[in-house]
């Protein structure tokens, strides 16, 4: 009696075992319909390519566009996400795909919700046809306004990030989460040109001058590259004339007076460092068409206030690495009877006084 009491209870503990194991193996009839031991793979975006070295992802990106490229580079599909949910803390896109070797293209910032006119374009990619090499992100521009020829662009540009990561997604029977990091670089940045007339008998109007920058930057590559030769006519799409800079004292009574200035502001594409030459602002007067200010490096003034920052966060940056990191430049150009004399640049709070003369 005691070994068949011995045995029952053996069988006993083998069957609840059993059972047990069914229950809450991944692999059990039980729970393949539900899910419970999916392996799930996220993407998570990070977008701390800036000054400050933090994730602003959430405040600043307001859609997402993934293009998703197999072992071979051929699209495989697409996730289209805008709204709310991006800027919710500790957001992830899950991505439905089977095991495998994977190329992830992420632009964001193609879809604004209407809020602004679209400012890039992605070609349409087609499954198992569009290879990797041939997804393109153009600006998208205006015909020409004179006898150049040359695309012009004046809006606003709504901000452009980009992201590219490779990865191998997993395929295990455990019910694990496995969690990618794509990191973004921005794309676009604002540049604000001010002129400012330093004689206190010469005026200045808005309506008087034409500003502009031209530069071939305004077709990406999968890979954030420059891509063409297109060269594109950057234009105001702020043009104003107000009191700016510095106040001046009159002689006779102690009053102070303001200088009359023009400010424009621009949008761009990437800045490449590899353009230092060739990225150009040029300032013409309409009434004589004279170049008051003709053909200024853009990037080489701005690359000059990269080892501030190095100082300041002990941060050692190539040229790309700044000019991706930094997206707002406010460049002023000091004028005496029209003719410039001098100018600066500011970025954030930092300044460079830079007397004319050729630093190309």
């Amino acid at each position: 009696m005691r070994i068949l009491r011995l045995a029952t209870s053996f069988f006993k503990s083998v069957f609840v075992a059993t059972v047990a194991l069914l229950l809450f193996s991944c692999d059990s009839v039980i729970y393949d319909d539900e899910g419970d031991c999916v392996v799930k793979h996220r993407l998570r975006f990070v977008y701390d390519m800036n000054l400050k070295w933090a994730d602003a992802f959430a405040s600043e990106v307001n859609s997402v566009n993934l293009y998703v490229f197999d072992h071979n580079k051929l699209f495989v599909k697409e996730y289209a996400v805008a709204g709310d949910m991006l800027s919710q803390p500790g957001y992830r896109l899950d991505l439905d795909l089977p095991a495998g070797d994977y190329y992830f293209v992420g632009w964001c910032g193609l879809n604004n919700n209407g809020v602004m006119m679209e400012s890039f374009t992605v070609n349409p990619p087609k499954v198992g046809v569009t290879t990797m090499d041939e997804l393109i992100c153009t600006l998208n521009t205006k015909p020409s306004r004179a006898d150049d020829d040359m695309p012009t662009c004046d809006s606003r540009l709504n901000f452009l990030y980009h992201g590219y990561l490779e990865a191998t997604l997993r395929d295990t029977k455990d019910g694990a989460e496995y969690e990618y990091t794509m990191y973004l670089t921005k794309d676009t940045n604002h540049i604000r040109i001010i002129l400012q007339e330093l004689s206190s008998d010469e005026d200045m109007d808005a309506s008087d001058y034409e500003v502009k920058i031209e530069t071939a930057n305004g077709t990406l590559a999968y890979n954030n590259a420059l891509l063409g030769n297109t060269v594109i006519s950057y234009q105001p799409w702020g043009l104003t004339d107000d009191y700016v800079g510095v106040g001046r004292v009159d002689v006779e009574n102690g009053d102070i007076k303001y200088v009359k200035g023009v400010v424009a502001d621009l949008s761009t594409s990437r800045m490449m460092a590899s353009q230092k030459n060739d990225f150009m602002l040029t300032v013409t007067r309409k009434d004589s068409g004279e170049d008051i200010i003709a053909r200024v490096p853009v990037i080489q003034y701005a690359l000059l206030s990269r080892s501030y920052y190095e100082m300041a966060y002990g941060h050692q940056m190539t040229d790309q690495e700044f000019l991706d990191r930094e997206d707002e430049y406010v460049m002023t150009f000091f004028l005496e009877k029209g003719k410039w004399i001098s100018s600066y640049i500011d970025i954030l709070q930092w300044r460079i006084v830079i007397s004319n003369y050729d630093i190309g």
